[in-house]
């Protein structure tokens, strides 16, 4: 038996998310439907983390254990002619019996865009999300400042979430721009349930006034999601990448 850890690209939107869900078209199931043609087993795969439908992913990882003796290169190879163009295995590699994708997980990092312009391309349609109006940077930046660090993030998340602990470190927010395009660059050692969405949202429903700046410290102090921003939509999220030791 071998366990082999796998990294893979995917453009999330025509799939119900990534987890095997049933009845519906996901990203795990066409991954391990890939791997029964390939191998001839029946595979389960643990991914680091799950993404929602509609969400990208550029470095996403997870680990399953073989009893195939295909190396590793033409595994992929393999995989990858039998799968959606949509869906990529980028790499794949052997581990230690004890590697576990989602548990040796460090840090990850995620990507939302925002497009600024009031017509938005159809070839950037899929990975963003409309606002149709600018932002000054330097109010962003004030605003995410107050966002970074250790806390509860209960009011962060969606209210349905089935988490018990809700303490995260959201160690940097770094906001760019690049022509009409705005991108949110955030790294942490975890994140809850339409975390990313929210903490996006909040800052720019915080800088168009819709909320004041103190429903920040409201949220962290209460935990209640009702002092918020809205959740932005899921295509503009991606999976950048995960960091392991």
């Amino acid at each position: 038996m071998r366990r082999i850890c796998i990294c893979f690209s995917y453009k999330g939107t025509s799939y119900s998310g990534l987890v095997v869900q049933p009845g519906k078209d996901t990203i795990e199931k066409r991954i391990e439907d890939a791997l029964l043609f390939v191998t001839k087993e029946k595979i389960r795969i643990y991914p680091s983390g799950r993404t929602d439908a509609g969400v990208h992913a550029l470095r996403q990882f997870a680990h399953f254990d073989t009893e195939s003796k295909i190396e590793c290169g033409k595994l992929v190879l393999a995989l990858n002619t039998y799968l959606p163009n949509d869906i990529r295995i980028m790499s794949a590699r052997q581990v230690e019996d004890t590697f576990d994708a989602r548990k040796n997980a460090k840090l990850k990092i995620y990507i939302y865009i925002v497009s600024m312009s009031k017509i938005t391309s159809p070839f950037l349609y899929d990975y963003v999300c409309e606002r149709k109006h600018h932002y000054n940077l330097s109010l962003l930046d004030k605003i995410k400042c107050k966002i970074e660090g250790t806390h509860n993030f209960k009011a962060f998340c969606a209210t349905r979430s089935g988490r018990k602990n809700f303490e995260r470190t959201i160690k940097s927010i770094e906001i760019t721009q690049k022509d009409e395009l705005l991108f949110f660059k955030i790294t942490g050692n975890g994140f809850l349930y339409n975390m990313v969405r929210i903490v996006v949202g909040t800052i720019l429903d915080v800088a168009d006034n819709i909320i004041p700046i103190e429903n920040i410290d409201k949220m962290f102090e209460t935990g209640q999601r009702k002092y918020g921003g809205r959740t932005l939509c899921a295509k503009g999220l991606m999976l950048y990448d995960v960091k392991y030791l």
